[in-house]
């Protein structure tokens, strides 16, 4: 859906988090700082920090004062969780990168800065957006799942601990990436079967850009869900150093962008993906960087044009 032109906003509700990255180093508290960010632009800012127990309840108190848009401020993971409760109302929903890839505000357009951010959502174009979901949870960047979930744990643990803890949880990462199995997996992509053996498996809303880095979209309303499957080529008469050195490869490919000129990437697409397991009950799942434990089989879903967003990226 084309994104429709907008008056520049005076009112809104802003939900943070004070444990994003981009406040955990400012001596400023967050609320303050957005309330002078929104201010500057005669933009009264109703603030609530961010709280997955009562944040159905805040929204609703929110929702009830009329706000002209809903401001988020946070990570991906924050945003997804506001957004649920969002789909479905005409009150847009606007982002501002205050996490760590902030994926869905680069994909909108929003500048990276705080300040260049708010100025940018005040005035941002109105357009709707598809939502995934995986096992009735929803997402709007990407699920992953098989080693990369593992990963994300030791990663948070690694940002979070004492530098005394950081060469032991190094050494864990190491001896994962070293260690983690190959899993047989079927991947059924619109009723058609796919047997993989892979360490690592993506599931996009919305295929991902084929000239930028790989978690980047070009767009966000084709009603299509995206797989990219790490085709793992080792035997057991493979070394395993050699495996773990095709693992790295494609890593370094996904991130870079060139993965697309990668036999080993496998990429798939269609509107309704089941992955399911013979060995496997549960598994652990990433979901805009949030780790859930999913019965399988998995199913993924889309839902076109479900949410209404600023987007500064696309003026018309």
């Amino acid at each position: 859906m084309a994104p429709r032109p907008r008056p520049a906003v005076d009112r809104v509700a802003v939900v943070y988090n004070p444990r994003a990255g981009a406040f955990l180093s400012d001596r400023e508290p967050p609320a303050e700082r957005l309330a002078e960010l929104f201010g500057r632009h005669g933009v009264t800012a109703a603030l609530r920090p961010f709280d997955p127990v009562t944040v159905a309840t805040d929204l609703r108190e929110l929702l009830a004062d009329d706000p002209q848009a809903v401001i988020v401020a946070g990570g991906d993971g924050t945003v997804r969780t506001v957004a649920a409760r969002l789909e479905g109302s005409p009150v847009p929903l606007g982002v501002l990168p205050a996490g760590t890839v902030n994926v869905l505000a680069q994909d909108l357009g929003v500048p990276a800065e705080l300040e260049a951010a708010v100025a940018a959502l005040i005035t941002a174009p109105v357009g709707r957006i598809d939502v995934a979901s995986v096992n009735g949870l929803p997402f709007l960047c990407s699920s992953t799942l098989a080693m990369t979930p593992h990963l994300g744990r030791l990663r948070e643990r690694l940002r979070g601990g004492a530098g005394w803890q950081t060469v032991p949880l190094l050494g864990r990462i190491a001896r994962l990436l070293w260690r983690y199995p190959r899993m047989p997996l079927t991947v059924t992509v619109d009723g058609t079967e796919h047997s993989v053996k892979t360490r690592l498996i993506v599931v996009a809303d919305n295929p991902l850009s084929t000239s930028k880095p790989f978690h980047r979209r070009d767009r966000l309303d084709t009603g299509r869900l995206a797989v990219y499957v790490a085709a793992d080529r080792g035997t057991l008469g493979r070394p395993a150093g050699r495996r773990l050195w095709d693992l790295l490869v494609i890593t370094a490919r996904l991130l870079d962008g060139s993965w697309q000129q990668d036999q080993r990437v496998i990429a798939l697409e269609g509107r309704a993906v089941e992955i399911s397991s013979p060995t496997l009950s549960y598994m652990s799942v990433m979901s805009d960087g949030e780790i859930s434990q999913l019965e399988l089989p998995l199913r993924y879903e889309i839902r076109p044009s479900a949410l209404t967003v600023l987007m500064p990226g696309s003026r018309s």
